[in-house]
């Protein structure tokens, strides 16, 4: 079963993500939260804040965990998201 996945080979990528902009004049009006790992070193805290705040106009959520903390700290991600449900 694995190998004829891995034959398949990998799916082709939209570029639309990179190419065209956002489609609606203005965000959803609905509750926007940005939760950051401390340890993430591909998009560094300090970073992340400065981007945040400047792109979305609200401030970073901190939680322990590097760059991807939904496969290294599900348990404590999701009791963030569940608080503010």
């Amino acid at each position: 079963m694995t190998e004829a996945v891995f034959a398949r080979g990998e799916p082709e990528q939209s570029d639309t993500p990179f190419e065209k902009p956002w489609p609606l004049a203005a965000w959803p009006a609905v509750p926007t939260r940005f939760l950051q790992g401390r340890d993430d070193r591909f998009f560094p805290l300090e970073f992340q804040r400065r981007v945040v705040r400047e792109r979305l106009g609200i401030e970073v959520e901190e939680m322990p965990g590097g760059h991807l903390v939904a496969l290294s700290r599900p348990r404590e991600l999701a009791d963030l998201l569940l608080v503010a449900g």
